[in-house]
């Protein structure tokens, strides 16, 4: 067993290099497997043809032997499995026709040559794998049936002839059974797979329905409970509004165990594909981190300078990335200063197409003990990447990046730890004045605007739900006096191109316009004007991706349902000063 465990391993070395999804995965393990086999033989008959003195035939050998062993470690390098499973059959066809028209086969070896269509269907596949079976059998049936043509063709007897031709068509037909049959199964599987993923969704979408059904009244009962807190009660009422209040917390506690455990796929996400430029992308995403201990995380960014066109692509989704890399990543790094060096590299351009490296590095990062471990003890790539996006808890940028066609990568040192994808693009329009890029350096702080206190701003509040509005304004009744109501994002927008609002709290599932869209053309708009308007999520949306989402739609904070009236103040007068 141990053996075969070790020729198992052998033939699926360096596998997760291809994607175990594609068509060629499988194929490439058999591509292994007659690689090696074809090596060893050749090595055998190499060795057995020079101690006979047979040095053409040993030449040839050792020919094939060095074509068969570049072409296995090119394909192992640069995963090019058309190439590499054209270029093998190629070569065993050739070194095959060659002994046959050299007279070297006789008719015990005859047999071999009809399992020749079980090699190349394996490896080829059906369509490649039938027409080189045909050519084969074409040019191998001259010299087999008829050898008048050339006086050195090896004379075979009419048996087996008969056996050659007959084994042929056998072996032929029964691997496209066995491939047509194969097709069926892995279709049938594929069906399996997507019926599973559809139940999962629908499951996670139930889960994300409740969770927002529940968190809207919950949160009405907490603000309520609190402002009757506050009010002249006897210490009957007080005990019973205790209770509430510690059932109120216990529930809030099952809703948020609910939101953890809960999974719903980013990758359902709309696509929001548009012109944009990177550097301002990622700026704009750096500065959300600003007000969180700025003096202490620094954040070196170079883009580089050859970069000097905008991408075609979802910047939401780009945000939606450094967002969770960002955030999860600082909770890894040492306490104290922290800086984290973000590198933004072109590897390729095209006419259309350019291809991005994204980059991001830090020196003080605190787990460097433990990814060693998820390094030395998984035995594969695959592996070991899977092990590290759990253990920095960077599932969603991992499956954003995933789902534009980029795979994660780490690079570690004692001293360093490196994390770089890469991403394709189309290439949007040229950019005419493009600003001084940042080497090596410090991101620019931006002017701080005229402050202005929570209880003179002019508030917009965006709910379409008539009791989650009326909780909203009874809670900030004594903390500011101008707040004004938009029952959704298509009156929201109207509000805001007739007054001027100094912070907009928005909801995210409203009927017409939802507060995700509604922030997006906010951001447009005002990028005609050169200001912004703070915006903060007040959302009963809570599970996985939410905050990424309406931080990446362009809001600058965000707070879930139910909360503490102290909590949205709080962050309210963040966002104003």
């Amino acid at each position: 067993m141990n053996f075969i465990d070790k020729i198992i391993k052998l033939c699926t070395i360096n596998a997760d290099i291809i994607d175990s999804k594609s068509e060629y995965f499988q194929k490439a393990i058999v591509f292994n497997f007659y690689s090696f086999i074809s090596i060893i033989l050749l090595l055998v008959f190499g060795v057995i043809n020079i101690i006979q003195g047979d040095f053409v035939l040993f030449s040839i050998l050792a020919a094939l032997f060095i074509a068969t062993s570049v072409n296995l470690l090119i394909f192992r390098k640069k995963t090019n499995y058309i190439s590499a499973s054209s270029t093998y059959v190629i070569l065993i066809s050739l070194f095959l026709l060659w002994i046959l028209y050299t007279g070297i086969i006789n008719n015990q070896g005859l047999i071999f040559y009809a399992f020749f269509p079980v090699v190349a269907i394996q490896i080829l596949g059906k369509k490649r794998g039938n027409f080189s079976s045909l050519i084969f059998f074409i040019l191998s049936g001259i010299a087999i049936l008829l050898p008048t043509i050339l006086e050195s063709l090896y004379m075979f007897s009419l048996a087996n002839q008969i056996l050659f031709v007959l084994l042929y068509f056998l072996c032929f037909t029964l691997i496209n059974v066995y491939a047509n049959l194969m097709e069926i199964k892995i279709a049938e599987f594929n069906i399996e797979i997507l019926k599973a993923k559809h139940e999962t969704q629908v499951k996670e979408e139930f889960i994300s329905k409740i969770s927002h059904q529940i968190r809207t009244p919950l949160n009405n009962l907490v603000v309520v409970t609190n402002i009757v807190n506050d009010s002249n009660l006897d210490e009957k009422q007080r005990d019973l509004i205790d209770t509430i209040q510690a059932s109120t917390n216990n529930l809030v506690n099952v809703v948020n165990n609910i939101a953890e455990i809960s999974n719903v796929d980013l990758l359902q996400s709309k696509d929001y594909n548009q012109n944009f430029n990177l550097e301002t992308t990622i700026k704009n995403t750096i500065n959300l981190f600003s007000n969180e201990d700025s003096d202490d995380i620094l954040f070196p960014l170079y883009i580089s300078e050859d970069i000097n066109f905008q991408l075609f692509g979802d910047p939401v989704k780009i945000k939606q990335v450094y967002l969770n890399l960002i955030e999860n990543i600082l909770k890894k790094t040492k306490s104290g200063k922290k800086s984290i060096g973000i590198n933004i590299q072109k590897l390729s351009d095209s006419n259309e197409i350019v291809e991005i490296l994204f980059n991001i590095s830090t020196n003080d990062f605190e787990q460097i003990s433990e990814i060693t471990r998820i390094q030395n003890t998984e035995k594969t790539k695959k592996g070991r990447n899977a092990a590290i996006v759990k253990l920095l808890e960077i599932n969603i940028a991992n499956r954003i990046i995933e789902s534009l066609g980029g795979a994660v990568e780490f690079d570690l040192t004692p001293e360093k730890f490196e994390l770089k994808f890469i991403i394709k693009f189309k290439k949007g329009e040229q950019i005419i004045s493009k600003e001084d890029r940042i080497k090596d350096s410090l991101l620019p702080e931006i002017e701080p605007e005229d402050k202005i206190s929570l209880k003179d701003a002019n508030i917009l509040l965006v709910e379409d739900n008539l009791i989650n509005q009326k909780i909203v304004l009874l809670s900030l009744k004594k903390s500011v006096k101008s707040v004004d109501v938009a029952n959704n994002g298509k009156e929201a927008l109207d509000k805001f191109g007739s007054a001027r609002y100094d912070l907009i709290l928005m909801d995210i599932q409203m009927p017409i316009m939802n507060g995700i869209v509604t922030t997006k053309k906010i951001r447009s708009i005002e990028k005609s004007t050169n200001t912004h308007t703070p915006i903060i999520a007040i959302t009963a949306n809570a599970l996985l991706g939410d905050k990424e989402e309406c931080l990446a739609a362009g809001m600058d904070d965000y707070i879930s349902k139910p909360f503490q009236i102290e909590t949205l103040i709080t962050k309210m007068e963040q966002q104003l000063t």
